[in-house]
């Protein structure tokens, strides 16, 4: 995808058409930014436009081409030019960087320039980290090293120092629809809800199973319905079992999930109904149970969501908790 195709972030955007049209190639960057909001893809379209087939001999392109075999083969991951590097298991490891210092000093063997694209660059292990170090000190002139992360304060300051760092930021919702329109269409309603649950990130509009969120979203639906009426302790208990027994991770999804619910019903209690719902395809069954509830009763079971999220710190029994916690919320609903 070329810099024209490519949606967001702007700013970070033309620092990168700068760098290329003054023939300024940096040998350290890193991307910044939440998971998803489309680093990787800047940092391969960077990579694209300094080798794309379609450039001046004397001078970089300020775009990829998207046409060139160039262009198609980075794209396929399969230029000899362009390496991305990713966790090994865990973490990054020296084996990982020590074979990248090996290389990164060599002359491109097809292009112009050379890119090492090290993602989740966080997760290098300290030995790893060092060892990039020694290779950052003394930077080749025609290889380009990005780190791409997520959390840019777990990078040594001794790295951070440098590289030249570009932050990248999720799309508004209109950014996202526009972006989900032209590459991914489908129906209206489908781009509006993506674009909200996905909080402006790319990378996991594209890979999101709407079927199965809304499947697992009718379930919390009906929950919060019977909690608003304070009765049928049986199903309670049946939708605590249902929960609790599933594994951590989908249990944490689970609560996510239903953390993103009482926001929007708190929303929607003070009379918003705009782009702050994320739930958007199904405000006219919220707002009901929003007036229903009330903001004080809001404000509790929010409190009481947020305990159980802290107990699942420690070692507890999630269907027990659970139990505990949708009673205690059905109780103070009578």
């Amino acid at each position: 995808m070329s810099f024209a195709k490519l949606t967001g972030n702007q700013r970070s955007k033309e620092i990168l058409q700068r760098l290329l049209a003054r023939g300024r190639i940096n040998s350290t960057l890193i991307f910044a930014g939440p998971e998803g909001v489309g680093k990787r893809q800047f940092a391969l379209t960077f990579a694209k436009a300094a080798n794309c087939q379609k450039a001046s001999a004397d001078n970089y392109a300020a775009d990829s081409c998207d046409e060139c075999s160039v262009c198609r083969r980075i794209d396929s991951g399969v230029y000899s030019d362009v390496t991305v590097i990713q966790p090994d298991g865990q973490y990054i490891k020296i084996a990982q960087t020590r074979a990248m210092a090996e290389e990164v000093y060599s002359h491109p063997r097809e292009g112009r320039q050379r890119f090492f694209i090290i993602d989740e660059a966080d997760r290098l292990r300290e030995e790893a980290a060092n060892s990039l170090l020694k290779t950052l000190e003394e930077p080749p002139a025609t290889s380009t090293i990005t780190l791409l992360t997520s959390r840019p304060d777990a990078l040594l300051m001794t790295i951070r120092s440098r590289a030249q760092r570009l932050n990248f930021t999720a799309l508004s919702v209109a950014e996202m629809e526009k972006y989900l329109t032209e590459n991914y269409p489908r129906p209206a309603s489908d781009i509006a809800l993506l674009a909200r649950v996905t909080e402006g990130r790319i990378g996991q509009a594209t890979a999101f199973d709407l079927s199965v969120y809304r499947q697992e979203r009718r379930t919390l639906i009906e929950m919060l319905e019977l909690l608003a009426g304070g009765e049928n302790r049986f199903r309670l208990l049946k939708a605590a079992e249902y929960l609790g027994k599933k594994e951590r991770e989908d249990f944490e999804k689970q609560l996510d999930l239903m953390a993103s619910l009482l926001r929007d019903l708190f929303m929607l209690a003070t009379g918003r109904n705009d782009d702050s719902i994320i739930n958007i395809d199904v405000a006219d069954r919220l707002t009901p149970l929003a007036q229903k509830v009330g903001l004080r009763r809001l404000m509790d079971w929010v409190e009481k969501l947020d305990d159980l999220r802290s107990n699942l710190r420690i070692n507890i029994n999630r269907q027990v908790a659970t139990e505990a916690a949708l009673l205690a919320i059905g109780g103070s609903s009578r």
